[in-house]
């Protein structure tokens, strides 16, 4: 579900495992040492199920705990973010 797409301010490119490419994208980020925040586009038949259903779910791929993580808008990352050490530019309004 959901593809990782760049936005205004990434800095990084978190790479995907060595000989994981064919299941495991590259993911542009925004990091200020304190917080590393991706987006991530659905598909409008993933985005049905999310309106349909409220819900969506997180999968960390990291040993056997998950470490905190948040999961919002623009807006309410972009609130996080600046209590942690700073923001990334804002981007434009994305056009359905």
């Amino acid at each position: 579900m959901a593809q990782p797409v760049d936005f205004p301010g990434t800095n990084i490119i978190m790479k995907a495992p060595r000989g994981s490419e064919e299941t495991v994208n590259d993911v542009r980020a925004f990091t200020n040492e304190q917080c590393c925040v991706t987006c991530w586009q659905l598909t409008d038949e993933e985005l049905a199920e999310v309106n349909r259903t409220g819900r969506v779910f997180l999968s960390v791929h990291f040993g056997g705990g998950m470490p905190p993580v948040f999961v919002g808008g623009e807006d309410a990352v972009r609130e996080i973010t600046v209590d942690y050490g700073g923001t990334f530019p804002r981007q434009a309004p994305h056009d359905a």
